[in-house]
């Protein structure tokens, strides 16, 4: 067994509070691109526009316009979790991993059955209505049933917003994040640059009252000088290392 997955699991065995943190480096190997990815907006629309789009005040000046827009880049067809994200909950079941904070919209971790999951972006499987006395909750079904072009609050008939944070908006898990990961013995990062913020900064922040840091990711990130294990992942696949993880701990994952 490779020593560095071997030292990976030993530190699980010896932490009391592992939190997990995932990018989209998970969510690509499950067929959701990345933003920044080849295949993913940035390349194909370029950054500065899809950021003009996918910003509070765009919704809020043409929201038909940000539908049309949302409807053709983010109505993903329906992804199912990777063996990744079932090992994960797992791990968490066993007592293994405390909560998962992750920059992923997709809701796969808690369809995968993560009970302690803190999406911080926001979960793009709802639509909050924004009526002021409202806030109703709707699933995506409703949403693409919707004939409307702006979905509509079948309550109060308020506007419908995907319950996720857009540019120029609070994170509102923001301080549960921070609380979560600076609370953690055990920090592990899986499929992240840890070059968005304010994420990379809680992580960087926990670098600096502890050294017990893994990072599992493809390629270089911003901390891996900082971590007590990198594990890079070409040529593997994260649902490989994790499902190995799982049953050297003599979990029979899925």
């Amino acid at each position: 067994m490779n020593s560095d997955l071997q030292r990976i699991i030993d530190l699980m065995k010896n932490s009391n509070n592992t939190v997990v943190v995932t990018g989209a480096g998970i969510s690509t190997e499950a067929g959701i691109p990345d933003f920044r990815g080849e295949n993913g907006i940035y390349r194909q629309l370029g950054e500065d526009q899809v950021m003009e789009i996918i910003n509070i005040d765009y919704f809020r000046n043409f929201p038909d316009k940000f539908y049309s827009f949302y409807r053709e880049h983010f109505n993903y067809p329906e992804v199912a979790p990777s063996d990744a994200r079932y090992a994960l909950a797992d791990l968490e079941q066993h007592g293994y991993v405390k909560n998962i904070v992750t920059q992923n919209i997709d809701n796969l971790h808690q369809k995968a059955g993560s009970k302690n999951v803190i999406p911080i972006h926001g979960n793009a499987e709802r639509f909050k209505c924004l009526g002021r006395r409202c806030g109703k909750l709707y699933d995506k079904q409703y949403f693409l049933d919707s004939v409307e072009q702006v979905p509509k609050c079948s309550e109060c008939g308020s506007i419908l917003k995907p319950d996720v944070i857009l540019f120029g908006e609070n994170i509102y898990s923001y301080m549960d994040a921070a609380d979560s990961i600076m609370s953690a013995q055990l920090l592990i990062v899986i499929g992240s640059s840890l070059t968005v913020y304010p994420l990379a900064g809680f992580v960087n922040h926990f670098c600096i009252l502890t050294q017990d840091l893994v990072i599992i990711n493809r390629g270089s990130t911003a901390l891996d000088h900082s971590a007590q294990v990198k594990l890079d992942t070409t040529g593997t696949t994260t649902s490989e290392i994790l499902t190995e993880i799982c049953n050297q701990l003599g979990i029979d994952s899925f």
